[in-house]
């Protein structure tokens, strides 16, 4: 038998699932950066209004990964409904 070279397949798989949060984590700041940017530069928020910004958006986060939301389409059902607002 032929010793295979490389990582253990649980290890492996430990590995990328590491490696796809990390990658999730940094889109997700990155947004919010954009977002922050945005709202400072184009619509004169500052400090205050920021900080309330990033309250909000951490709650409706928790109530996505908490489960109390199903999924994103939720959300864009809501934009749809309330605000007229449908992003593909």
């Amino acid at each position: 038998m032929i010793k295979r070279k490389g990582m253990n397949p649980a290890l492996a798989r430990m590995t990328q699932i590491r490696k796809d949060n990390m990658l999730i984590s940094a889109a997700g700041k990155a947004n919010m950066i954009i977002s922050l940017m945005v709202l400072h530069d184009k619509f004169g928020y500052g400090e205050k209004r920021l900080n309330k910004f990033i309250d909000e958006y951490q709650k409706q986060l928790d109530a996505y990964n908490s489960g109390y939301v199903e999924s994103v389409n939720d959300f864009t059902d809501v934009l749809k409904e309330e605000c007229g607002i449908e992003l593909k």
